[in-house]
Order: structure tokens, then C-alpha cells, then sequence
């Protein structure tokens, strides 16, 4: 861009000489040098006019975003101010709509209650799509969720794949898609004890639990938050394991059922960012560009392979 403004300067320069040497003034120049400062193309055009005329109106979306999953979404140390990759995506978004977006701090087990009130018109922050989730709200799907043991560095010799960690007692969040129920259900199967699944509020209490020695440190970690802690040197002395086992799942934004207007502006914007490139220097910026998915998509999560989840027990 830098050139370009260089050239228009030179243009300028000339134009103003020649009209100063044939006599004329320098208004009409202006007209020649006027040009909008942010060129629309047509592709954006038509992701705004998908977008519902109430947000356009306002000239906001209101987004329920969870905190508790860094690089997804989290705040800023020391700040309130959020940030993230799925927040930088939707940052984005937001800017090719011509709206902005205003987030609201949520409960990851309240993401879906906000858009489903109304409270939220978006909600994210590392939520799968699956069959379950589906049921109650549409997912406008921008990446992928793929998953590591997460061990002390003392134990890789004795766990080496998801199945060594059957017959040990395992944290999970309430909320949160049963990734390590469905692999470990095979558990008895493999003639191995079953696991002990101990259920917390948020991933902060199971996360204390594991470093005060209350569970064993071994656990799961999603592929991009084991890898933003261990940059930020958040796991010490522990290493993360791959674990194909656990296969893959979609993530994406949130909408309540049915919004599909909202749903198609949100994927019409994403489907730009995908061409232009600000997509893939997103995911490369946050170490997570193998998650990536070939095109953005509403409802596409029964593309991957935890789509179908275990019913809650009755």
C-alpha cells in the first residue's frame, strides 16, 4: 500500500504542475486525487446485505465469549480486553459486516443459554460441534479440534497412548464435549480397568486439581491450548503426547437455532478472510495452522469424527 500512496503523490505533484502551467486552478484538481477511504468489492457487498437489517441497525453483535480457553479466547494479562484467535477471527468478521462487535464475559457451560435467550446474538470460545450441541443451536464451523495427552515428562515411557491412562481417575469440565468418555469407553474391551471420571465446575478448578496433586497429572489438552501453554510455560515438567485416538471435532462461532440470515452473513465474511489470507496468518500466528479447515461452513461438524457424542445418562 505504501507504493501506491507514493505513486498517487507523484500523480498529484504532476497534475498540479500542469494545471498550474495551462492556468487553470487548483480546485479542479481535487476531483482527480477523491477516492473512499475502504474499497468494497463485491464480495463483501453481498456478505452485508446477508446480514439481518436489526444488526444492521444497531450496528452491532453482542457475543458471549468464554475466557478459560486460551489461544480461543481469553483476556489480555493483566486486562480486560479480549483477545485470541477465534477472537481475532470474528474481529474480522465483524469489520468486512461493517458492524462491531461488542463481547460480554461467559461461562462456557452458558454459551449456549446466551444466544438461546437472547442475550448473546453470537457466542464462542472453543465450542465443538457436535450432534447434541446441534440440536439447540446452528455453528458457523472455522476450524478444527484435534487432541494430546498432556503427562509429567517422567511418566512418557508408561503412557504412550490414550489407553494407558484407563483405570485412573480423570478430571473433566462440566459442559464440555466427552472426547476422553467415548475413546475410553473401550476401555473394558481391551481387558483394561475403566477409568474414574471426576467432574468439575471450569477447567481452572480441574486444572488446581491436577497441580495441588488432588488428580494425577495426567489429562487430555486440546492440540491448540497445549500447545499456548507450553509456549507460555504453563505445564512444567510436562509434556504433551499425541493421541490420534481421540480423532477430531469442528469448532466454530454460535448462533440460536434458526438464525440462518445471521449464520450466512457470518460465513459469507469468513469465506472472504479464507480467500484473502487473513485466515491462514491468523491460525499461523497462534502455532495452529495444521487445524485449519479447506472452507468455512454452517453445520458441517458431522464432517469430523466426534460428531456424534454419548447421550447424558438419564
Amino acid at each position: 500500500m505504501q507504493g501506491k500512496r507514493l505513486t498517487v503523490t507523484k500523480l498529484s505533484t504532476l497534475v498540479t504542475k500542469g494545471l498550474r502551467a495551462a492556468g487553470l486552478t487548483l480546485a479542479v484538481a481535487a476531483p482527480l486525487l477523491a477516492a473512499p477511504a475502504f474499497a468494497q468489492d463485491a464480495a463483501t457487498e453481498a456478505a452485508r446485505a446477508l446480514l439481518p437489517a436489526k444488526y444492521r441497525d444497531a450496528g452491532v453483535l453482542n457475543v458471549g465469549a468464554s475466557t478459560v480457553y486460551a489461544p480461543h479466547s481469553f483476556f489480555k494479562e493483566g486486562t480486560t480486553e479480549f483477545t485470541g484467535y477465534e477472537i481475532e477471527l470474528f474481529n474480522a468478521v465483524t469489520e468486512i459486516l461493517g458492524v462491531k462487535p461488542v463481547y460480554t464475559e461467559a461461562p462456557f457451560q452458558q454459551l449456549i443459554a446466551g444466544v438461546k435467550s437472547g442475550r448473546s446474538d453470537v457466542s464462542l470460545g472453543d465450542l465443538g460441534d457436535n450432534d447434541l450441541r446441534r440440536e439447540q443451536v446452528d455453528f458457523i464451523d472455522h476450524t478444527r479440534l484435534t487432541f494430546q495427552l498432556l503427562i509429567d515428562a517422567a511418566d512418557k515411557d508408561s503412557i504412550k497412548t490414550v489407553f494407558d491412562l484407563c483405570g485412573r481417575d480423570l478430571g473433566v469440565v462440566q459442559g464440555t464435549t466427552n472426547i476422553i468418555f467415548k475413546a475410553l469407553s473401550q476401555c473394558e474391551s481391551k481387558g483394561l480397568k475403566p477409568a474414574n471420571f471426576i467432574e468439575f465446575p471450569d477447567a481452572t478448578a480441574k486444572d488446581q486439581a491436577i497441580q495441588s496433586g488432588r488428580l494425577p497429572r495426567a489429562d487430555i489438552s486440546a492440540t491448540a491450548v497445549g500447545r499456548f501453554r507450553e509456549a507460555a510455560g504453563l505445564n512444567p515438567g510436562q509434556i504433551l503426547v499425541p493421541a490420534p485416538e481421540l480423532g477430531d471435532l469442528y469448532i466454530g462461532f454460535i448462533v440460536d437455532k434458526g438464525n440462518t440470515e445471521l449464520a450466512n452473513a457470518i460465513e459469507a465474511a469468513l469465506k472472504i478472510l479464507f480467500d484473502n489470507g487473513k485466515y491462514a496468518e491468523i491460525l499461523a500466528a497462534y502455532n495452529i495452522a495444521d487445524l485449519n479447515l479447506e472452507a468455512p461452513g454452517v453445520n458441517i461438524g458431522q464432517n469430523a469424527s466426534n460428531w456424534v457424542q454419548p447421550k447424558p445418562k438419564s
